[in-house]
């Protein structure tokens, strides 16, 4: 099958197999003379094995350090390897959590405060309303806490 088949019958990007293929994802495909790539069964199989693991939130590095346990159709290899990533996703959402709900806090404290009439700063001092928020937030949050995202669930 080529590229734009395999793309389909998986629901992802042609430049997303080529991007897996440079990445180590999935090997690189056989050609026909024409230079168009073909695939298997078994590259298919990989894929929709990588799109799974990516549904659950791994990264791609995790998946593709597994990639090759599926490829052998036992679990006796991957199910361990398999446990520790996921135990270790787990850790990462759940401190992300906690650094959300703080910030949470933080932030409903500081919408409470607008509630209230405005306390006016010196004059030439501008416009303090973030102020309070900046020191209250700085002592709680990690400095990344407001910058790692989710991944995306595209391919």
């Amino acid at each position: 099958m080529r590229i734009g088949e395999l793309a389909r019958e998986c629901g992802v990007n042609p430049k997303t197999i080529r991007y897996y293929e440079a990445f180590g994802l999935l090997p690189k495909p056989a050609r026909v003379p024409s230079g168009h790539r073909t695939y298997s069964t078994k590259d298919l199989q990989r894929l929709q094995f990588i799109r799974r693991a990516k549904q659950i939130g791994l990264p791609l590095v995790s998946v593709r350090q597994i990639t090759s346990y599926a490829d052998t159709g036992s679990c006796q290899h991957l199910r361990p390897r398999l446990k520790e990533l996921i135990g270790d996703q787990l850790k990462e959402i759940e401190a992300r959590i906690k650094d959300l709900q703080t910030l949470q806090r933080g932030l409903r404290r500081h919408y409470a405060s607008l509630c209230q009439p405005p306390i006016q700063p010196p004059s030439g001092e501008g416009c303090s309303c973030l102020d309070r928020l900046s020191q209250a937030t700085t002592k709680h949050l990690p400095a990344g806490a407001l910058v790692k995202r989710l991944p995306r669930r595209k391919s």
